[in-house]
């Protein structure tokens, strides 16, 4: 029986990008699930339209940014598929701004031949401190953020301060001095946070602090079982719901740790943070197609279809053009 992926898609704006993804992920998968988890305060999609097509399904709830949330919101699909009874071999996770530089049978084609447990990037947050004889994945030549950063994301424990907003982030920028002055305080102007740090953490020798991108493909024995260690951890995702940018450590921490799956250390995304500010990347466009295609990826992010439209047009044609 062909592999069967579910398409778990987190978004909360540009309700017909969203569905653009949709309809070229069903055109080329029919067969496949696709659950959107969409943010109740963004704007509104087009759900009878999405809900139209077969196994299309539509979840609001609260977003945010840098936060548990990512996860929450990744853990209640979870469990909406499994109180369903609705099946998969894979979960694809990816953003409303997404998009696939391969046509989707090729990439499930890759998924169903594939011995991998799952494709994830990940490497050692604080690789100055991890022994040499542990499993460094992507590294040592890659860092999922730079020492400050990774210093101030996981070991300060951060309160946030309200919403983030572009006007909130203009008013906090001259307090940035603070984080230069002394090493016990740290304002994220990125997430609008306040944090102090901590005299430990949970990470140590056996539970290593990996990172990487949330975004990324997993079999369902991997998303069962990290679902499985947050139902039994409550103290350890209590931890992480007070760090910065959980979503980009808490899969790859587990799920490495656990030493129980073949984990490709590559996500199969394309991202470019490149002279990028305040943890977002890249808008891309079609000066990005080289090297989009070059990098081998099955998906790219982040797209604007207002912005920059003649870049998903060019993609979309080249991934159906043997489409009937």
């Amino acid at each position: 029986m062909k592999t069967k992926v579910c398409y778990h898609i987190q978004t909360h704006k540009a309700p017909a990008q969203v569905t653009q993804l949709v309809e070229i992920i069903k055109r080329g998968s029919p067969e496949s699930v696709v659950v959107i988890s969409h943010d109740d305060r963004g704007l509104g999609l087009d759900i009878p339209r999405l809900t139209s097509l077969p196994n299309v399904y539509v979840i609001n709830g609260r977003g945010g940014y840098g936060d548990f949330s990512h996860l929450d919101r990744y853990f209640t699909a979870v469990d909406w598929l499994d109180e369903r009874g609705i099946e998969y071999d894979w979960l694809e996770n990816l953003t409303g701004q997404d998009f696939p530089l391969r046509p989707i049978p090729e990439i499930e084609d890759i998924l169903e031949s594939t011995e991998a447990d799952g494709y994830l990037q990940y490497a050692p947050v604080f690789p100055e401190r991890t022994p040499k004889d542990v499993d460094w994945g992507a590294g040592p030549e890659f860092r999922p953020c730079r020492p400050f950063d990774a210093s101030m994301r996981y070991e300060f424990r951060h309160w946030r301060i309200g919403r983030p907003t572009p006007a909130k982030q203009r008013w906090l920028r001259p307090f940035m001095i603070i984080d230069w002055m002394q090493p016990w305080v740290r304002l994220s102007l990125a997430y609008q946070t306040i944090g102090v740090r901590r005299r430990k953490t949970i990470f140590n020798s056996g539970f290593i602090a990996y990172g990487g991108l949330f975004q990324c493909t997993l079999s369902a024995r991997c998303v069962r079982y990290v679902r499985n260690f947050a139902r039994e951890n409550p103290d350890v995702v209590a931890f992480f719901r007070t760090l910065l940018g959980p979503e980009e450590v808490f899969l790859q921490t587990v799920l490495v740790n656990s030493g129980k799956f073949h984990l490709i250390p590559d996500a199969k995304r394309y991202v470019d943070f490149t002279n990028q500010r305040n943890a977002r990347s890249k808008i891309l466009d079609v000066n990005d197609l080289n090297a989009m295609v070059a990098s081998g990826a099955h998906w790219a992010r982040k797209f604007d279809q207002q912005r920059e439209g003649e870049v998903l047009e060019i993609l979309r044609s080249r991934i159906e053009k043997e489409r009937p």
